[in-house]
């Protein structure tokens, strides 16, 4: 990362722990604590059901090269999964991520192919992930008395969703090649010389194949994309359990399509505040909040919050010691 993006983490970080704190402190400790023991030795579970999570989006990932790539081989883009995730999660989420995955792997598999399919597979996370908050907005407004803020929000935040759902859809369908449209009118405004334009041009030929990639997979690969689907349904799935058995082992009776509907806002948490390392502070604060509305109590939200990051930092360590493996044998090749 550059002079800026450090400043930028560090400012989000600073800014995330004061929300922290002030959560903490506003909740009270003997709530969490007792919260946190409720949860025991249940916590094994929710890392089991944790790691679903991982393991479908790296079969997910894995669907989307062609068939010829597929040696990289399963369990190698698992552990650059988690390799790239742990740095993410620490710093500025998908952005440094995705590159982080491609670190992680080394020469195992060409830089074309993992962004091609790396970019096929978080299109159908991001719409997945936009279709997931828009069911878990409708049950919100629907089975719970939210307040007037909270109802406004959540219409505003279905638009939102909506219009960002159809953008990629219409564009994927069309085939639309957005980008390598404005990099080519881009190159007839700035580049003057030869030399210049040439390698703007080679530039725009690599885009052009990477969108018909993207394309092609979504047009004529019927089993992939099934395939596909059934790994981010999964993923969304294994979230709402975790909530499920985290808020039953707290002891609160809340039914599965309520923890489906809280899941779906720790969706809309995350891909807001991407930016924020660690999520700290914003989802203490969020699901708090998100679960009072709900009809519990404001405590149980931020303690089901703090099992999560407890579970997120188990999976950032594994992730961190894959990658430290990962650069020490690329270290040995040279």
């Amino acid at each position: 990362m550059n002079l800026r993006s450090r400043l930028l983490a560090v400012i989000s970080a600073l800014i995330g722990l004061a929300l922290f704190i002030y959560v903490i402190k506003q909740t009270g400790l003997s709530e969490i604590a007792s919260n946190l023991r409720a949860i025991g030795a249940g916590f094994l579970l929710i890392l089991a059901v944790s790691s679903t999570r991982y393991l479908s989006r790296a079969l997910a990932w894995l669907r989307c090269m062609n068939p010829e790539e597929r040696r990289v081989g399963f369990w190698a883009l698992w552990r650059a999964r988690l390799a790239g995730e742990a740095v993410g999660d620490l710093t500025f989420g998908p952005v440094v991520a995705e590159p982080m995955r491609l670190i992680a792997l080394g020469d195992r598999l060409s830089l074309s192919s993992g962004i091609s399919s790396l970019a096929v597979e978080n299109i159908a996370y991001a719409v997945s992930s936009c279709l997931m908050v828009m069911a878990g907005t409708v049950a919100l407004l629907a089975g719970f008395g939210l307040n007037e803020s909270m109802r406004t929000a959540a219409l505003i935040a279905l638009a939102v969703v909506v219009a960002l759902v159809a953008a990629p859809v219409v564009t994927i369908s069309r085939r639309w090649k957005i980008g390598s449209s404005l990099l080519s009118a881009l190159a007839g405004l700035v580049a003057r010389d030869e030399t210049r334009r040439g390698r703007i041009e080679a530039k725009i030929v690599r885009l052009r194949e990477f969108e018909d990639y993207v394309f092609d997979f979504y047009a004529k690969r019927p089993r992939d994309f099934f395939i596909l689907v059934l790994c981010q349904a999964a993923f969304h799935l294994a979230g709402a359990v975790e909530i499920y058995l985290t808020l039953r082992l707290m002891g609160l009776d809340v039914g599965f399509v309520a923890a489906g509907a809280f899941e779906s806002v720790n969706r809309a948490i995350n891909m807001a505040f991407a930016f924020v390392p660690a999520l700290v502070g914003v989802d203490e604060a969020g699901t708090g909040a998100l679960v009072k509305a709900a009809g519990f109590d404001f405590d149980h939200g931020v303690s089901l919050a703090l099992i999560r990051k407890i579970r997120m930092f188990f999976w950032i360590g594994i992730g961190l010691v894959f990658l430290a493996v990962a650069r020490k044998g690329s270290g040995d090749q040279k």
